[in-house]
Order: structure tokens, then C-alpha cells, then sequence
């Protein structure tokens, strides 16, 4: 009997999806049951909930910015709305409405920051430059595959990378390979030709 996964899972049960069946990872990785599939879900559940929890105390900080609030406390405001955005790629289900809550927010803040700039153009530019990396760190977040490397616990151990990559959309593993730096990415080609080679696909 086939196991049966959710249609948008968090990053434990998108891992055990990703291994199930796949002769890209080993035999013992590859063959689980639906209870280790239930506890991979329970564990994204209270996840999801405990970002919840977490976003919504957080909106409630931003609501009570006053109009002179220094610019620490935005910058601290920013940094845990942007480590909330990285979380939120990950999690189960649709939270599109949650990431767009926070880019809006990002952008207040980001708006109210390069405000308080004015006149300084080296500050400015510096503003401008990481509104640049922070959008192409958004796009890329848009493959839950980099959700899941990113994760400060990712469940994609060292040994599985490889095969995870090769499991993975082309579109995917393009973004993924900026993560690497040049010695790493052909490390992991020359890993997957070996990889391919064994396992005759």
C-alpha cells in the first residue's frame, strides 16, 4: 500500500516524501511506515503553530511603533520579521497571506529607516544594496527546498544533500547552488555523476 503525504507538507514530511521509493537514497532511508510519516507531521504542526504564535506577537510589537521610535528597535523589528519570512517558506500549508504581511512591513519599516538617511548617501546606497539581497534571498525562499537547507536544524543531513538535490527541479537546484560557493558546487556535481553511476539511473 502506497503512503499517503500531504499536498503542501512542512519540512519533515516534504523530506520523507522526497525518500520514499527514491533509489537515490538508501534502502533504509528510503523504506518508513505511516507512523513515522504522523510523527514527521505532528512535529510540522506544532511548528506551524508556534510561528503563529510567534508572527502574531510580533504584529503586535510593529502596531505599537510609535512615529520616533529609534532606529535599533526597527532594525531588531526588521531582522525578526525577515528570520519569520525564511521560517514561513518551510511550513506546511499556504501561508501566502503571511509572507505578504511581513514584505509590507519590511517595506514600512524599510521606508521609515531610509527616511531618517536623508542626505546621507553612503547610508543610502548601503539601504539600497540590501533591499537588493533581501529580495533575491525572498525569491529563492519561494523553492521550500531552500527553506529546508536553511534551517538552522535542516532535515537534510550532510550525506543526503546530493540526492536531495538530484530529487529536486531543475529551477530548484539552481537556486539551491547559490547557497554554494564554486569548490562546493563541483564537489556536488562530481558526487552525483558517482551517484547516478551506482545506482544505475
Amino acid at each position: 500500500m502506497s503512503l499517503i503525504f500531504l499536498t503542501l507538507p512542512g519540512a519533515r514530511e516534504r523530506h520523507l516524501q522526497r525518500q520514499y521509493k527514491n533509489p537515490l537514497y538508501t534502502a533504509e532511508q528510503q523504506a518508513f511506515n505511516e507512523q513515522r510519516i504522523a510523527g514527521a507531521r505532528y512535529m510540522d504542526e506544532k511548528e506551524q503553530d508556534e510561528f503563529l504564535q510567534t508572527f502574531h506577537d510580533l504584529l503586535a510589537r510593529v502596531a505599537e511603533l510609535q512615529p520616533n521610535e529609534g532606529s535599533e528597535v526597527m532594525l531588531e523589528l526588521k531582522s525578526q520579521l525577515e528570520q519569520n519570512y525564511e521560517q514561513c517558506c518551510g511550513l506546511m500549508g499556504d501561508h501566502r497571506n503571511e509572507k505578504e504581511a511581513i514584505v509590507k512591513l519590511v517595506n514600512v519599516i524599510m521606508a521609515s529607516i531610509r527616511q531618517g538617511a536623508e542626505g546621507d548617501a553612503e547610508a543610502l546606497q548601503n539601504l539600497m544594496e540590501e533591499q537588493l539581497a533581501r529580495n533575491t534571498h525572498f525569491q529563492l525562499l519561494q523553492f521550500p527546498l531552500i527553506a529546508d537547507l536553511l534551517r538552522p536544524r535542516t532535515t537534510i543531513a550532510r550525506e543526503q544533500l546530493v540526492p536531495t538535490l538530484l530529487t529536486e527541479s531543475e529551477q530548484a537546484v539552481r537556486a539551491a547552488f547559490q547557497l554554494f560557493d564554486k569548490d562546493h558546487q563541483e564537489l556536488i556535481c562530481q558526487q552525483a555523476k558517482e551517484l547516478l553511476l551506482s545506482t544505475g539511473q
